[in-house]
């Protein structure tokens, strides 16, 4: 029987939809169906054959993490090629999108901090699956195991809202970094003062500090106990998704209108997102970063796009001030050391509210 339901629910994530407004028959006068049908109209959610959704069962670990990377690819696209993990069960169906989340999550943590980081975030979440699921605490013990990984059935079984809250942890460590102004030897403390519970739990019903950690983005209902060992259901983490993809859009959205060094930021996720999208040859992203003239302006130029680890410069138009010139300083083993030049202007096409109309290279 779990095993047909586990079908079941793949089916939901996996299978194509051909019509989002009649998607799931069980969801109809539901009190999710609005925030279902939100992230079924931007693909996050699939349908399946059956035309059920399964509400009130509950979500698994698998499907919640590729769920999450599916809200976090519809507002800003990938941001970097999926690597294979070894911890990771090659027959789980869903492994490459699993995969991909750690491979975006890892580009996220290094843009927002500015710098490239040896912490692996998304590393950790399966490992703290793993833990849960041998019966051990989700922290990090004195002594990290070195063989371990993550088989079919772990990710198979139930969520628990405290295994979701390290998982939304992670997810949002970056931004909570941004605020701070961390610097590279303040990155690893962050993470390890959360993962050995050292930092006070906000709820009195739960040792773990995840849940606390995350309240100011309020993807969770306002309560003094968080029920940390309750199964979320479909329903409801497709609640919290909302939330987290209405925060991911918002952040965007205001990103040109803040300091100098959130800009640069934004400027940079911009870039990463339409370099691999002309990597993969991702039209629908390319059309969404970059205008045709300056889709067409790479190939002329004869240089790899952009890589995320350079230093941004920024400035705005004398005579315009819609306008925002960007210039940075490349090194390509083949190429050598150029520079290129970028002109940003409004447009609506994707969350930051900015396109790049032209791509110059800068000869010296």
């Amino acid at each position: 029987m779990w095993v047909l339901m586990v079908c079941l629910l793949f089916q939901v994530v996996i299978v194509p939809c051909a019509n989002a407004e009649t998607a799931y028959d069980d969801v109809k006068g539901h009190w999710a169906s609005e925030q279902i049908q939100f992230l079924t109209e931007r693909g996050i959610y699939k349908g399946n054959g059956t035309r059920h959704f399964y509400p009130d069962k509950p979500i698994t670990r698998g499907e919640a993490l590729v769920l999450a990377n599916r809200v976090f690819e519809a507002v800003y696209g990938p941001l970097a090629a999926p690597e294979q993990k070894a911890y990771l069960d090659y027959r789980y169906p869903l492994r490459k999108e699993i995969e991909a989340m750690t491979a975006n999550l890892q580009v996220l943590l290094d843009v927002q901090t500015g710098f490239v980081n040896e912490y692996r975030p998304g590393d950790k979440i399966l490992y703290y699956l793993h833990l849960v699921s041998q019966g051990q605490l989700m922290k990090t013990p004195q002594k990290e195991l070195v063989d371990w990984w993550v088989p079919t059935q772990f990710l198979q079984y139930p969520l628990s809202r405290e295994e979701a809250s390290m998982i939304f942890f992670h997810l949002l460590a970056p931004y909570k970094l941004r605020t701070m102004n961390a610097k590279s030897q303040d990155v690893a403390s962050f993470f390890a003062g959360y993962q050995g519970w050292k930092q006070p739990s906000y709820y009195p019903d739960t040792a773990s500090p995840y849940a606390g950690a995350i309240r100011e983005f309020h993807l969770f209902n306002e309560t003094r106990l968080f029920n940390p060992y309750k199964n979320m259901t479909r329903a409801e983490f497709a609640t919290v998704l909302k939330r987290l993809y209405d925060f991911y859009t918002e952040d965007a959205a205001k990103q040109f209108r803040e300091s100098q060094n959130r800009q640069q930021t934004a400027v940079n996720m911009l870039l990463t997102a339409a370099n691999y999208a002309h990597q993969t040859k991702n039209e629908k992203w390319l059309d969404a970063y970059l205008s045709k003239s300056a889709q067409e302006s790479i190939d002329k130029i004869g240089v790899p796009l952009h890589d995320y680890r350079v230093t941004l410069t920024l400035r705005k138009d004398d005579t315009d001030k819609n306008k925002l010139w960007v210039t940075a300083a490349y090194v390509d083993s083949k190429v050598g050391k150029y520079e290129l030049e970028y002109l940003l202007e409004p447009d609506d096409g994707n969350p930051f509210g900015r396109k790049v109309m032209s791509i110059n290279i800068i000869h010296k």
